[in-house]
This record gives structure tokens, C-alpha cells and sequence, in this order.
């Protein structure tokens, strides 16, 4: 999957603006012969024309990753931004201005020591750009690094799960043999969650995969290299002991987390009113929502026989319908 992670981690797709990831994911299922369909902006999925008399797994990553929204324009080097998602801007970072013409480079102010999120923070472009205006996107400046089982670049969160829903049908299709497998990407995952909310009403499937990262954590003995995660407690799930228990017996090794901050994708599903169940499944990355995210090369290998796994044991818990 390197290959794919690197194309689509040297993509600007900031929330609201993921327009090049549903591109990307759009040419890869048109050559592997599937359905397509884009809902608005805001999620794109696809899935084999003909359905197995069988139960249906939907596999959700989310397209954007975080940055930044031009707030105001100082002059034609300088503009005011605020940010888009979960960061913690330290300054001196490099970014990209998304412009009609090309990606133009501009380095970022360290805030002050009293900055909060509602305060601008000031882009400064190498180059004057006359053109900039309100609603403008800046996102990171994209790099790649492969070295000692290791992979490091941004936008890790959430392009990993991308490009494991963008080979799941030409790839991994066989370790799901007996079920449908819809493959999915949603908007605006890092701000507001407006796109798995339209993926819910539209998607029908009797259990949910939220493909994402999360956090090295070691109080909780998360770590790289150990394996894809589950959580079992967040903002946006609450699993019973009973499934922990069935999805932790399900044969391949899996971490766990528990925290009550952030989440996923995977709250919009009961939100609108679906009763399937809804696991998340991450991979664990380090420096999350910054120029410099990490991952296990080997966490990254081992996530769809996990993904096979999980689901194999979801389906065997005789599941209520989904609700239409």
C-alpha cells in the first residue's frame, strides 16, 4: 500500500476542499469495475455491481486532514488563518497556499505563548500573491519519509485509511470472500463530521468499519508495531465488554484505547438513526496532526487481515437489521 499512501499524502485536502482525494479514489474503483457514487461533497463510495445473498461491511476513511482557512488578507505576502481540525501550530512550519494556478510555499508565525484557536494566526507567502482571498486553504507542505519500518509525512490522518479502502476490492477482497464490502470516503471529518452523517442515510450495510489513526499512548501500552487498534471508549463510541470480548477473541493481535476526547467517523451512524454495530480500527501513529505524523509500516501491512478479522466476528453476533 506505500505506493498509493505516498500519492495520496502528497495531496492538499484540507475539510470542506477533498475534491483530489475523491479523485484519486474515484480512478482507482473505476479500474477495479465497480460501482461509484459520489453523495454531493461530502462522501464518495463504490462497491461491486452484484451483491452476495450475504451480510454487507461498509469501510469508511474520511478524506480530509487538517489545516488551515485564509481568514483574512494583510497584503499580497501576508495573510490571517485559522485552522481547520485538531492543531497545535508551534510556527516555522512550512505551507502550501491552494491557489487556481498552482500550490504556492508560505512559512507560518509561531503564536504567542496566549494563543487560542479563536485568534488568527499569520502566513507569511515567499513570493507576493495578489490573488489571495477569504476561504483560501493552506495545508502543510506534503514530504515522505520511508526508513527503518517507518513511514513519516503528514496527513497520515487520515490518507492511511484511504488508500487501504482505494486497494480493498483490486487487493484484499479475498480475506472477505463470503460478505459485501462497500469501500467509502467522507468530508469534513476533522471539523464537523457533515459527511459520514450523509454516508449513514444513503449507505446501507449491517456492520460499519471507521478507518482512522490514533494516538501512541503509553499508559495505555499503545505502541507502533503492535498492531492495528480498537477503541473501545471515545467521544464518538461506547463498546459493550460483551463485544470487546468477541472482537479481541477474533484471532489476529489488536490494541486497545480508552479516552473520552476526539473520535471518529464512526458517530454520525447511530446519530442518524442506523442500528448496526460500529467499530473503529486504527492504526496507531505518532505525532498526529502535525507536519511529522509516523506510522509502522509493519501496523500498516497487518490492518486488513484485521479488518477481515473484526468483521468476521461482528457477523457471527446474529446482528439486528439495519433500520432503512
Amino acid at each position: 500500500m506505500l505506493e498509493t499512501l505516498k500519492a495520496l499524502c502528497a495531496l492538499h485536502a484540507t475539510p470542506g476542499d477533498e475534491g483530489a482525494v475523491f479523485d484519486i479514489l474515484e480512478q482507482h474503483w473505476h479500474g477495479q469495475g465497480l460501482d461509484i457514487r459520489r453523495l454531493g461533497t461530502y462522501a464518495i463510495l463504490a462497491e461491486p455491481g452484484e451483491r452476495k445473498k450475504s451480510d454487507t461491511l461498509l469501510l469508511v476513511a474520511h478524506a480530509d486532514s487538517p489545516g488551515f482557512i485564509v481568514s483574512a488578507v494583510r497584503s499580497p505576502t501576508e495573510l490571517e488563518a485559522l485552522p481547520l481540525g485538531g492543531i497545535a501550530p508551534e510556527g516555522g512550519e512550512t505551507l502550501l497556499l491552494k491557489t487556481d494556478g498552482r500550490a504556492r510555499p508560505a512559512t507560518l508565525q509561531a503564536p504567542g505563548e496566549d494563543w487560542t484557536r479563536r485568534q488568527p494566526l499569520i502566513a507569511r507567502l515567499s513570493e507576493p500573491y495578489a490573488r489571495a482571498r477569504k476561504g483560501d486553504r493552506l495545508c502543510w507542505a506534503p514530504w515522505w519519509e520511508a526508513k527503518d519500518g517507518l513511514v513519516t509525512s503528514p496527513f497520515l490522518d487520515d490518507r492511511a485509511a484511504c488508500a487501504l479502502v482505494a486497494l480493498w476490492h483490486e487487493r484484499f477482497a479475498a480475506l472477505l470472500p463470503a460478505f459485501n464490502v462497500i469501500v467509502a470516503a467522507t468530508a469534513m471529518e476533522e471539523v464537523n463530521g457533515f459527511g459520514a452523517a450523509v454516508l449513514a442515510r444513503h449507505a446501507r450495510a449491517d456492520a460499519v468499519l471507521a478507518l482512522d489513526v490514533t494516538y501512541e499512548n503509553a499508559s495505555q501500552g499503545v505502541a507502533l508495531g503492535q498492531g492495528p487498534v480498537v477503541t473501545l471508549s471515545d467521544a464518538s463510541c461506547l463498546l459493550a465488554p460483551a463485544l470487546r470480548d468477541k472482537l479481541l477473541a477474533c484471532g489476529v493481535p489488536l490494541q486497545t484505547e480508552v479516552y473520552n476526547y476526539s473520535g471518529t467517523d464512526a458517530r454520525a451512524f447511530p446519530m442518524q438513526g442506523a442500528t448496526m454495530p460500529v467499530v473503529p480500527l486504527l492504526l496507531p501513529t505518532r505525532g498526529n496532526h502535525s507536519p511529522r505524523e509516523t506510522l509502522a509500516v509493519a501496523d500498516l501491512e497487518a490492518w486488513p487481515r484485521a479488518v477481515a478479522a473484526v468483521a468476521r466476528a461482528l457477523f457471527a453476533l446474529n446482528l439486528p437489521p439495519n433500520e432503512p
